[in-house]
């Protein structure tokens, strides 16, 4: 019998972890002893989950960085490998819907921002990071049902999202001789986002008041057989990735989303 928790000894990144899915991803990585390296665009939000996760015996270093900004992003990197010496988990879950209008009244500063953040983003995190990623590490891309079909507004998360499905491919192709494995982690939907603000008062709803509202059927856009997932079935998700042997899954979509998604 060992103590030994899955993670311990290995070093993850998670982008977008002040909230949402990239804080339950990174809480649980925290649960099975990795230590971490989060960021997001609000540092107050990082500074919770940071105690959080040092509330359970790991160290964490945060950073508030716009991912579409390259030194900003290089320089989070460098930091990471400077602390850690190397990477073992690569999260990319931070991404914006911020043009969600027809293309013909978008902005397009907007939707090319949308983009900017979306693919620009995860490419940048990988790309600096991956001299440092360790043979037999993980990246895991958090990408969408949204990327493998057209929709009638959100272009530009769609295509974004459909980009990092390539990404994923790409990248699975190039890194296998050296044992890593890249994957897409598709949520499905989740108590999160959108649905967490009401449209009249703006007041926040918690992942649970959300879960309430929509226990008996799912928000519209879905079928009546989906459900609405709490942001910690994707941390449980991300955390089967994680610990996957070496040899294992590449260039796969995960999901427990309870529709096809093509």
């Amino acid at each position: 019998m060992t103590d030994e928790k899955q993670l311990s000894g290995k070093i993850a990144v998670v982008t977008g972890a002040g909230r949402g899915l990239g804080r339950s991803i990174a809480i649980a990585y925290a649960g099975a002893g990795a230590d971490l390296a989060i960021c997001s665009r609000t540092r107050a939000e990082l500074d919770a989950v940071k105690l959080e996760a040092e509330a359970l015996g790991v160290h964490c270093l945060v950073a508030a960085v716009d991912l579409s900004d390259p030194d900003a992003t290089k320089s989070f990197c460098d930091s990471i490998l400077a602390e850690f010496g190397k990477v073992d988990i690569v999260v990319n879950n931070a991404g914006a819907e911020l043009e969600i209008r027809p293309i013909a009244d978008s902005d397009p500063d907007r939707w090319w921002k949308t983009v900017e953040i979306n693919v620009r983003g995860p490419y940048l995190v990988t790309r600096f990071l991956l001299e440092g990623i360790a043979d037999g590490g993980k990246i895991i891309n958090v990408t969408s049902g949204m990327g493998k079909r057209a929709g009638n507004d959100n272009s530009a998360y769609h295509i974004s999202k459909a980009a990092i499905n390539m990404f994923t491919n790409a990248l699975a192709n190039e890194l296998w001789q050296r044992k890593i494995d890249v994957n897409n982690l598709i949520p499905g939907p989740v108590a999160t986002g959108m649905l967490n603000r009401d449209a009249v008062t703006g007041k926040k709803s918690t992942p649970d008041e959300i879960l309430e509202k929509f226990a008996k059927n799912p928000p519209e856009r879905f079928p009546p057989w989906e459900r609405l997932k709490h942001p910690d079935e994707i941390g449980e998700l991300a955390l089967y990735m994680a610990t996957r042997p070496i040899g294992g899954p590449n260039g796969q979509d995960f999901s427990i989303a309870r529709r096809p998604l093509g």
